[in-house]
């Protein structure tokens, strides 16, 4: 059933990174979309077939899925390098027509810089492998993987494949989220421009903008922030496994991203997007 799925890589750093990714995806699936930082879009023999209308990461998550012919589609990010036998794990999660979509676990690497672990730790301390199969409400961003006409249902009207939006309406239509064990990548790539705390400020606004709806809400979401790093902070902690932090330089950076990122909500929450996802890259 893997051939029944298209692979789709967006690339957030390119270079070898991005080929790293290519190879381990291309020894396991011959259907594959590359979405390049530029936003051009190219097939398994780097042949162009497309190109974003935006280049945000929503839009081109998007764009590539729209261009998939499957009716699976995959998506990843080369930050991360998927395990043998990771196609196979999405297509077998599949087997039952009521899920619509798909995640599995993210293993952070040993060796990556203190600022990109905090990162890692956040974003995805929780998506680890010691979570069961079954059902489950979130999805992490850098491996997923849906069945297409009800991801593109879910997308629809909206600013592209935003990752709590989509599985959000994804379960309001009736549709299963499982979490799939054998679906696993490592987070291996130093990423520094994600874990810089203006990309974190931007990622929090675009977050407080789309979750406070009217003036309460707004005022709620903006009082909820000043609690956020303590909040946040003590969440990553519980969640990551023993010896994930590693130093007190990876500590400190952690508590600085979660700050960062409660400013951001602050201001989403009074003062909605500025740029909106098109700051998401």
């Amino acid at each position: 059933m893997a051939d029944d799925v298209t692979i789709i890589v967006v690339a957030l750093i390119g270079g070898e990174a991005l080929e790293e990714t290519l190879r381990a995806v291309r020894s396991q699936s011959p259907q594959c979309l590359v979405v390049r930082r530029d936003g051009t879009i190219v097939d398994a023999q780097a042949r162009a077939v497309g190109v974003a209308d935006r280049t945000d990461i929503p839009a081109k998550r998007r764009s590539a899925v729209e261009l998939a012919t499957t009716p699976l589609v995959a998506l990843i990010e080369d930050t991360v390098v998927p395990a043998s036998g990771w196609a196979s794990a999405i297509g077998d999660s599949f087997g039952l027509k009521e899920v619509v979509a798909c995640g599995g676990p993210v293993i952070i690497a040993d060796q990556l810089p203190a600022q990109t672990r905090a990162l890692t730790l956040s974003e995805y301390g929780r998506y680890n492998d010691r979570v069961p199969a079954g059902e489950i409400s979130a999805l992490p961003g850098c491996n997923f993987a849906f069945r297409r006409e009800a991801l593109i249902e879910a997308m629809r009207g909206s600013d592209g494949l935003v990752d709590n939006q989509v599985v959000r309406r994804l379960k309001e239509n009736g549709g299963s989220i499982v979490w799939a064990p054998g679906m696993t990548v490592t987070f291996a790539r130093p990423f520094a421009e994600g874990a810089r705390l203006k990309t974190r400020f931007d990622h929090g606004r675009i977050t407080g903008s789309l979750t406070a709806t009217g003036p309460l809400g707004r005022a709620v979401t903006a009082v909820k922030a000043v609690l956020l790093p303590a909040v946040l902070t003590a969440r990553t902690l519980r969640q990551a496994g023993p010896g994930d932090l590693r130093s007190i330089r990876t500590f400190g950076w952690l508590l600085l991203q979660h700050t960062a990122w409660a400013a951001g909500e602050f201001a989403g929450a009074l003062m909605g997007r500025s740029r909106g996802v098109s700051q998401w890259r």
